[in-house]
């Protein structure tokens, strides 16, 4: 029998017969019997430069609109924290670490492993783990291995408060980090089909992996700068309203409103002012807006270009969502093929 002691802790590990890695207790409960692991995840994303970037989540109501969009995976990377408790469900340490999307339940065991100083734990369902999804990321990483018992029924009501906020507390200096680098960059565009009565589209791309696109809503006129409009939208909409948020446009005119409406220097007043204004009003961070040439081999700008006119075309031929879809990670895939955060 190995057994591994936690410094400073009267706990240890110890390999039963059964290949199980159990807590060794002098009374040691029915329940639990196993190891007891809270975890606690913070997503980031790295553009292409390599810099970090707190990862955003895209608001429900992008699917509750009927939106088209896509959340990017790749280039998706945890920082995490595994806090190791004992029969008296009390944390005893917390180990912390980093790895890619798809590795987060591999990193977890390895830790483990080398606090303990043994081989990995490979054991079926050796290890009770804990695990919020608020980041709505899902917890197939975790729930497809067999060492784990994601979040068991019996845990459900017991009191974990101290374990957790040792969690938050060993994650701390990497959330804190985060804070200068939160905010959103997002490349949006419009497209207004010449015929009749067809309705426009915009569409935008953001450097943390998102991209969304949006029919103009009826009310809007027939103009290009609705449909340039549309887009930014999407960016003021489901951009957190505590992040600051950067709009890059290669529509001069939609640049200088939402600029102006952010300093508070709007003269004239457009339809499309108000629009903005809304939009601009539940946000707490910063809203700024950049000019960029268009066509001009920015990629982030073509693919948001490209997704404008391709949503638009589809909507008014009436062509299948799903493939319109389709078509939309195939523009990200192109544009954004030497790029971490492509699809």
């Amino acid at each position: 029998m190995m057994t591994a002691h936690f410094p400073g802790s009267q706990i240890s590990i110890v390999l039963d017969p059964d290949g199980v890695r159990r807590f060794r207790s002098t009374e040691r409960q029915i329940q639990p019997t196993r190891i007891l692991a809270v975890v606690e995840r913070v997503p980031y994303t790295r553009d292409h430069s390599g810099s970090k970037h707190a990862y955003v989540p895209f608001s429900a109501a992008v699917v509750l609109d009927g939106h088209l969009a896509q959340r990017s995976e790749l280039g998706l990377h945890f920082d995490f924290a595994v806090t190791l408790c004992d029969n008296g469900l009390l944390p005893v340490v917390t180990l912390s670490g980093t790895c890619r999307t798809g590795e987060l339940g591999t990193a977890i065991l390895d830790s483990i492993a080398e606090f303990t100083g043994t081989s990995r734990i490979a054991s079926t369902a050796s290890i009770d783990l804990l695990i919020s999804n608020r980041d709505g990321l899902g917890l197939n990483d975790l729930s497809s291995n067999p060492v784990f018992c994601v979040n068991p029924s019996w845990l459900f009501g017991v009191n974990l408060e101290q374990a957790t906020q040792a969690s938050q507390d060993a994650l701390a200096p990497r959330i804190e980090s985060y804070r200068s680098r939160d905010a959103v960059v997002a490349y949006t565009d419009g497209s207004l089909p010449h015929h009749g009565k067809d309705r426009g589209a915009g569409a935008m791309v953001t450097m943390q992996g998102h991209w969304a696109t949006q029919i103009s809503p009826k009310n809007f006129s027939r103009n290009p700068l609705m449909a340039e409009t549309t887009g930014a939208l999407l960016a003021l909409r489901y951009t957190p309203a505590d992040s600051d948020l950067a709009i890059f446009s290669d529509s001069q005119v939609l640049v200088s409103s939402i600029n102006d409406i952010a300093s508070g220097k709007l003269q004239g007043r457009q339809a499309h002012h108000a629009a903005i204004e809304i939009a601009m009003a539940r946000r707490k961070g910063s809203t700024r807006a950049v000019w960029v040439r268009g066509h001009n081999g920015n990629c982030y700008n073509e693919a948001a270009d490209r997704m404008a006119v391709l949503m638009a075309r589809h909507f008014n031929a009436g062509i299948n969502p799903a493939q319109t879809h389709s078509l939309m990670q195939m523009i990200i895939a192109e544009e954004l093929a030497g790029l971490t955060l492509a699809v």
